[in-house]
């Protein structure tokens, strides 16, 4: 009965994290906003504060690993917040408030939506490798909320754009003075002034950032030496040991996950299953003909530094984990019936303790394990 609840809550919480995805996906193809409070500009609404200002911040805290992947370096966290919250305040003054701003006003903020975006883009070519995190439900929109963010900010940054046009043409600004030349100018290439003045504006927030004890370059550096990702310097950086997802299934209720026997990882006893030996049979099988993809879907599940040690403790969890990876695990096994030529062979022999493995080897005419 549990397990039956569990499987209920992850499958409402899947089509809701949908219905929210295909709802933001749809509303930034729009293109004229809606004044009137209706039902769909307070979903607009709420789909804002989730994306821009919600889930980044969670999504910086939850990806913040000492041992395993992180995309930020642990000593850059605080240049990664402070770039969140300010070009979310930026955005959030311009969608609400920018009839009362001053063109000059106006200008800054769309400069800081600017540097936002760059922010935000660069998240989302560094997690790269782990956008296939986005079919978890609940944890997929974390990890879609840098994609959706740079929309939404460049979305804002057109819609200032063509705000401060109209505004400063029903001024009629000229070149009679001083005032009315600067203004004329922006009216003339708003974008191109915008674009200019990122790079003062950036230079002031790195500067403020290393009186506060941050690196001279830690706008930059929290990407290079981070870890596990797409622009990161470092790689390897596993403590070793750890949980996957099907070994967590495997903590699950015994009658449902039905555990086999014993097996070794990492000099480390665990217990495995029909399922996990089946995935891991999978993955042995693309380390053997396919090593390039089998690096990179190994780099993309690494990448999605899914804190399973902790998952593992909650045997609920691991019931519904073990139910939710059944069609993984069929279409695993269908693969290696299919191109496999000892299929049952190959799934028998994962996670054997090194000196049973080599006598099931010799039985079954394998190699030897070195």
């Amino acid at each position: 009965m549990q397990s039956a609840l569990g499987i209920f809550g992850i499958m409402l919480l899947s089509t809701a994290s949908l219905l929210l995805i295909v709802y933001t996906i749809s509303d930034l193809v729009k293109t004229k906003p809606k004044d009137k409070i209706t039902f769909a500009v307070i979903c607009k609404f709420i789909a804002e504060i989730l994306f821009i200002g919600i889930l980044p911040g969670i999504g910086i805290a939850f990806t913040n690993s000492k041992c395993e992947e992180h995309p930020f370096q642990n000593d850059s966290i605080p240049t990664a917040y402070t770039l969140w919250v300010t070009f979310t305040a930026a955005y959030f003054i311009s969608r609400y408030l920018k009839q009362r701003l001053s063109p000059i006003a106006i200008s800054i903020i769309s400069a800081i939506m600017v540097i936002g975006l760059l922010f935000t883009v660069t998240i989302c070519i560094h997690f790269m490798p782990m956008f296939l995190a986005a079919v978890f439900p609940g944890i997929g929109l974390m990890y879609l909320s840098p994609f959706f963010c740079s929309f939404y900010l460049l979305k804002e940054i057109i819609c200032m754009n063509t705000y401060l046009k109209t505004y400063l043409e029903k001024q009629q600004t000229t070149s009679g003075n001083i005032v009315n030349t600067f203004y004329y100018s922006i009216q003339q290439n708003h974008l191109g002034f915008v674009t200019i003045l990122t790079a003062p504006l950036l230079l002031i927030i790195q500067a403020v950032l290393f009186l506060c004890g941050q690196q001279p370059d830690s706008v930059i550096t929290q990407f290079t030496e981070s870890c596990g990702y797409l622009l990161s310097k470092y790689q390897d950086c596993s403590c070793g040991g750890g949980h996957y997802l099907c070994s967590i299934a495997a903590n699950g209720n015994k009658k449902l996950v039905k555990p086999t026997r014993f097996g070794v990882r990492a000099n480390e006893r665990i217990i495995v299953n029909r399922q996990l030996l089946v995935a891991n049979a999978f993955e042995n099988w693309l380390e053997d003909h396919i090593p390039k993809l089998h690096r990179v879907i190994r780099n993309a599940y690494d990448g999605c530094n899914i804190p399973v040690n902790e998952w593992s403790k909650h045997k609920r969890f691991a019931n519904v984990l073990y139910v939710l990876m059944k069609p993984l695990e069929w279409l695993f096994l269908l693969w290696l019936y299919l191109f496999d030529k000892k299929p049952e062979d190959r799934i028998a022999k994962q996670y054997y303790p090194k000196q049973e493995l080599n006598m099931y080897l010799k039985q079954n005419n394998y190699e030897r394990a070195d």
